[in-house]
């Protein structure tokens, strides 16, 4: 029998618990989990996730773990506190579900004599080497209606300009996908240079043929190239610049949080439940400092030293996409 930690780490995303059930599929997994991360192991005592608490919990939004930040993994006292914690409960694994930071951690804990496996957790969708993260869905559903409520209210009174911020720090692949599944008119995507001049020919023509605009832009695109993480409304500076040039007001929606949780969509609990099959067998196998992700659909393992190091590209099927739906420069 394998006694297997398993801690959240970063922002939450929505389909975790999916993640676990899966693992539980492993006969001869014990799974306990930590509230509170990496530092949650030094600070909290573990419970058990039995097949009944998992399956009661498969679909929602509250997750079974809370999630939090931490630097702990990234000072060698911090290391040796969590290996001494997860010994002292005799645990043979450490399951980590989080992001690139939450990757390098669980790398440089494997690299000091505890078994580690990433799982990708994380709305943006920005892991190196998967195709899925969890969570991506169900954030890219919540944006997608949004986009369509907005396209009502276009219709029901018409003329207007409207522009929705979604999450993805540095990368778009969260605002590309919403923009795609909820019919918007045009998005804004840091990887690629806002062009004003095309955006603007865009809005005007939309508002001639179609008698409204709605246009997506990823947190952290701005005019300038600044953006603090975390800050929101990147996104009025360059409406300004739409208002200048169309002479018709930018009506905005932030959508902030509200695209991190929520119950999960049956997209998320399939794809999170693949990943957690395959951590379960590679736990069996005492497989340690590699990710589990998902390409085409089947699970595939990443060496953590990539998920860390190596930046993943937009989706090449979501760029043809929305190039032939004309709403990227």
């Amino acid at each position: 029998m394998r006694k297997v930690a398993v801690i959240t780490s970063g922002g939450d995303a929505s389909g975790i618990n999916a993640v676990f059930e899966g693992i539980l599929t492993g006969k001869e997994i014990e799974l306990w989990g930590f509230h509170g991360g990496y530092n949650g192991i030094c600070e909290n005592d573990p419970f058990r996730l039995t097949e009944k608490i998992v399956k009661e919990h498969i679909n929602t939004g509250n997750a079974l773990l809370r999630t939090s930040r931490s630097q702990r993994t990234f000072s060698k006292e911090g290391r040796a506190e969590i290996i001494s914690k997860l010994k002292e409960y005799d645990f043979d694994m450490l399951v980590v579900c989080g992001g690139e930071g939450s990757g390098k951690g669980a790398s440089l804990l494997s690299k000091e004599g505890m078994s580690t496996l990433l799982v990708p957790m994380t709305i943006d969708n920005n892991i190196y080497g998967t195709d899925y993260t969890v969570g991506y869905h169900t954030a890219c559903n919540y944006i997608a209606d949004a986009v369509r409520r907005l396209r009502q209210t276009g219709m029901n009174l018409p003329g207007r300009i409207f522009m929705v911020e979604t999450f993805g720090g540095h990368a778009g692949q969260l605002a590309l996908g919403g923009a795609i599944a909820g019919g918007a008119d045009y998005v804004l995507l840091p990887e690629r240079p806002i062009n004003i001049e095309k955006l603007v020919l865009r809005a005007k023509d939309c508002l001639e043929k179609q008698g409204q605009f709605i246009v997506l832009n990823c947190e952290s695109n701005t005019l300038n190239g600044e953006w603090i993480r975390g800050k929101q409304g990147a996104s009025f500076e360059i409406g300004d610049a739409i208002e200048k040039e169309v002479d018709n007001r930018v009506r905005y929606s932030i959508l902030g949080y509200t695209q991190r949780a929520g119950d999960s969509i049956a997209a998320d609990v399939v794809d999170a439940i693949k990943i957690g099959l395959a951590v379960a067998e590679e736990i069996v196998k005492g497989t340690s400092d590699v990710m589990v992700g998902l390409v085409d659909g089947k699970a595939v393992l990443v060496p953590l030293e990539d998920v860390f190091s190596k930046t993943k590209d937009l989706i090449a099927t979501n760029i043809y996409i929305a190039k032939k739906m004309k709403i990227i420069n």
